[in-house]
């Protein structure tokens, strides 16, 4: 039966009332954020200490935490290196389906190598992991250590690419989250495959740090709220318990809302650091922080989240470098305000429908070559497969 769109007309109606009203209390509670941003902007040992209170009440608490630059300060573009090298890269992949004849995963990663300040051709560079689970873990690997295993081997790429850059400055940059996983991870602390992965992720972020290298995750359309949830916590009553730390008063307004009129184009937010539970895995120079970087237009504002790890944070003259390049970078799109060099990295790593067949059929050929049979379809699978509508009789 096609979808019902006499029904999905009514709930539409439904839904945007629904989203006018509450996008009018949306603006005034940003309202009442940004006052308290302005009014707290230099109390940063202040703030720090009614964190480090909260995350007693609640270890999950998860905000952002003042270093040493005021609540609302705006950076502006600084020039950007003569030279430099920038690498980034993405991944992809076909992950396992319980239907098909064989239970396997593919990732693919792609990067691309340029050298800033020269007119050479950047260099561009694949990998591609194959995986059989149906013979190695017992027909047993989920969508999510896929996941896993992708954006651990994008930080592993980019590592091993900065061993073989010259020139300098190096900045590094995947799209997403520096954190692995984000704030998912908390969910799978103490998992054993987990904390496999962040180990080999750490251990890439600390060869970058030895190379002198930036390393930064580029979240084009943030909807996070560290800041605004810090600001909550400023408002927490003395002798709050943990019952009131849960109570959301500015729920529904973004980081990148409250900062959206404070940032002109080009201009960076302070940097912060985060409270959350994964930051005792990150600790020192990995320890995780974050900006917010306006890459667009006047009168058109678009913010992005950039997370750092401490080492560049630290660091003046290589967050000015990141800082100029990502601007720079996202005006070689034109009217598409997103990293050039991260687009390209899509477009190197995407694996295309055709090849999900194609890479199939050649694990399935090579198998039978070694005498192996592979399974077969399930017959849920095979009977959607079928050719065109059919009617059966009951």
């Amino acid at each position: 039966m096609p979808v019902n769109y006499i029904d999905l007309r009514q709930q539409a109606r439904a839904e945007a009332l629904k989203a006018k009203d509450a996008l009018k209390q949306i603006e005034e509670r940003r309202a009442q954020a940004a006052a308290l941003l302005a009014q707290r902007a230099d109390d940063l040992e202040a703030i720090r200490q009614r964190v480090a209170e909260a995350a007693q009440l609640d270890p999950r608490l998860r905000c952002a935490l003042p270093t040493s630059e005021p609540l609302t300060h705006a950076g502006p573009l600084p020039a950007a290196p003569d030279a430099y090298t920038l690498i980034a890269a993405d991944g992809s992949q076909i992950n396992p389906n319980a239907h098909a004849p064989l239970h396997y995963f593919l990732v693919n990663l792609g990067a691309i190598r340029l050298r800033g300040g020269s007119a050479e051709a950047p260099d561009v560079f694949t990998h591609s992991e194959l995986h059989v689970a149906e013979y190695t873990r017992s027909g047993g690997y989920s969508e999510e250590l896929v996941s896993l295993e992708r954006d651990k081997g994008e930080r592993k790429l980019l590592a091993g690419l900065a061993e073989g850059a010259e020139q300098r400055p190096i900045l590094t940059l995947t799209d997403g989250p520096l954190e692995l996983w984000g704030e998912k991870a908390a969910n799978y602390s103490g998992d054993k495959a987990f904390d496999e992965h962040l180990s080999e992720y750490l251990a890439a972020l600390e060869q970058l740090h030895q190379r002198s290298a930036a390393a930064a995750g580029y979240v084009d359309k943030p909807r996070a709220d560290l800041l605004v949830r810090m600001l909550e916590v400023l408002q927490l009553p003395e002798g709050a318990d943990a019952l009131a730390l849960r109570a959301r008063p500015l729920r529904g307004v973004t980081d990148a809302h409250l900062l959206r009129d404070l940032l002109q184009p080009g201009e960076r937010s302070a940097v912060f650091a985060i409270q959350s539970q994964s930051a005792g895995r990150y600790f020192g120079h990995l320890a995780l922080h974050f900006f917010y970087l306006n890459v667009g237009r006047p009168r058109a504002p678009w913010l992005a989240r950039v997370e750092i790890p401490g080492w560049v944070a630290g660091d003046a003259a290589q967050l000015d470098a990141l800082h100029a390049v990502l601007v720079a970078q996202n005006n070689v799109l034109g009217a598409y305000t997103y990293p050039y060099v991260l687009h390209r990295a899509h477009e190197i790593a995407v694996v295309k429908h055709e090849e999900h067949e194609q890479v199939a059929q050649l694990l399935i050929n090579e198998l039978r070559a070694m005498g192996v049979e592979p399974g077969e379809l399930s017959q849920k699978q095979a009977a959607k497969n079928l050719p065109g509508r059919r009617r059966f009789t009951l």
